[in-house]
């Protein structure tokens, strides 16, 4: 992409409709000012550009052309133009080529803000599709861009989403202090969704540290007992309740979740039917814990109808606690078809860590009723996918797996094969 100064743009135009400097006068604008602007000598004033903008505009209509000119377009400099050109791109749908290409222009040109967008936005693509490590980069650069120019006002988003790029990466304690720098600067821009949507994800961050006292003292604190809390959206409020009411089950006042759990049922009802989803799988997994089979079965029925339509990428969780079930009733059949097919939308969502979940799940059960085949089969399809993705985490427990299966059978053979495979995999 080229971006012309002034004098080249009048040369440039004139060339591309073959028109003399005499067809440009204007009473505001002999020939001889317009061979000194098109010769670098003058420069182009906004009332000039738009004398221009008006004569080329004319002439490509009456070639049945629409060059839409604006009024400024000859008194831009390249940088202003650049900028335009990268301001109105990112308000589309941009590749990650096309990302890059607006990234260079905006270094180019040192258009800093515009730079900052552009890792943004390319921080964006990258967090929803899982490329954290690389999301972070992104952010980390937009961060710095911000800080050069005391940009204040997006830092609070930026620090938000390094913040979550750290929980998704599990590096739960360095994400506390960017969820804490996002809540600070969401302060200074008296900005209440951005302070709420951060002490959110700080009490979640918490809530992985298995800290879950301190996450239900930030829910209540920073948002609600607070006024913000009547200002945010429904979901995001039923979320936030959730999150308290999981928190407390995790503190050990199971009866109390619950009875929060059911109170949220009758909010939820005919309004976010995937949040109520995760409720009635909470429930679930409660009444399984206290071997209330079929209370437990109700709720998680209720949350695969609801998963299977909405959200599927949660639906493989809810399996696994069905097939639980399902076995507990001494149906492993059931059950291991069901987790079969967690197993399979999770492959097929590339999630990874619930496949490997899942796998685990099935182990358990080939294990108890002594099918050593299959565990066999099962632990070398799991590192297989998992060695087509390059996902290394798993394959340790799988090979683990099939050592205990060899060690059993008296097979030393097959066992030093895999324990050598497994040396290796663990680096020693």
């Amino acid at each position: 992409m080229n971006f012309y100064c002034p004098s080249q743009k009048i040369k440039i135009m004139r060339k591309r409709f073959h028109m003399n400097q005499m067809e440009l006068e204007d009473t505001k604008m002999t020939r001889a000012f317009i061979s000194m602007m098109e010769s670098g000598k003058r420069k182009v004033s906004r009332a000039s550009s738009k004398l221009l903008a008006q004569k080329f505009n004319i002439k490509a209509k009456e070639l049945g052309l629409e060059l839409g000119l604006d009024d400024e377009y000859f008194s831009r400099k390249p940088y202003e133009d650049a900028k335009i050109y990268c301001e109105n791109e990112l308000l589309n749908e941009n590749d990650y080529e096309q990302l890059e290409e607006l990234l260079n222009i905006a270094l180019e040109f040192k258009l800093d803000y515009t730079s900052a967008k552009v890792y943004i936005k390319e921080g964006d693509r990258y967090f929803s599709e899982q490329g954290y490590n690389t999301a972070f980069i992104n952010y980390v650069n937009a961060l710095g861009k911000l800080k050069e120019l005391k940009e204040n006002r997006e830092q609070s988003y930026v620090y938000n989403k390094i913040g979550l790029c750290k929980i998704n990466i599990k590096e739960y304690e360095e994400s506390v202090f960017y969820f804490n720098q996002a809540i600070n600067y969401a302060n200074e821009e008296n900005d209440e969704i951005s302070f709420a949507e951060a002490a959110y994800n700080l009490a979640l961050a918490y809530s992985y540290m298995e800290n879950h006292i301190k996450s239900v003292e930030i829910l209540d604190k920073s948002i609600l007992s607070s006024s913000i809390f009547e200002k945010i959206d429904f979901n995001f409020k039923m979320n936030i309740k959730v999150l308290k009411a999981k928190e407390i089950y995790n503190s050990g006042k199971k009866e109390k979740a619950v009875e929060e759990y059911i109170s949220l049922i009758k909010e939820l009802q005919d309004k976010n039917d995937v949040i109520l989803s995760n409720v009635y799988s909470l429930l679930g997994d409660y009444y399984f814990e206290i071997s209330n089979l079929h209370e437990s079965l109700k709720y998680i029925n209720n949350a695969q109808r609801l998963k299977g339509k909405l959200d599927k990428g949660s639906l493989p969780n809810t399996l696994k606690t069905k097939a639980k079930i399902f076995f507990k009733q001494g149906l492993s059949d059931e059950s291991i078809m069901i987790l079969e097919l967690a197993m399979n939308i999770s492959e097929e969502l590339n999630d990874f860590n619930m496949l490997i979940a899942i796998y685990n799940e099935l182990i358990k059960i080939y294990k108890e009723i002594k099918d050593a085949d299959r565990i066999i089969e099962m632990s070398n399809n799991l590192i297989e996918i998992l060695d087509k993705n390059n996902f290394e985490k798993g394959k340790d427990i799988a090979l683990c797996n099939l050592m205990e299966v060899a060690i059993n059978q008296g097979d030393s053979e097959q066992t030093n094969e895999i324990l050598s495979k497994l040396n290796i995999l663990l680096g020693k």
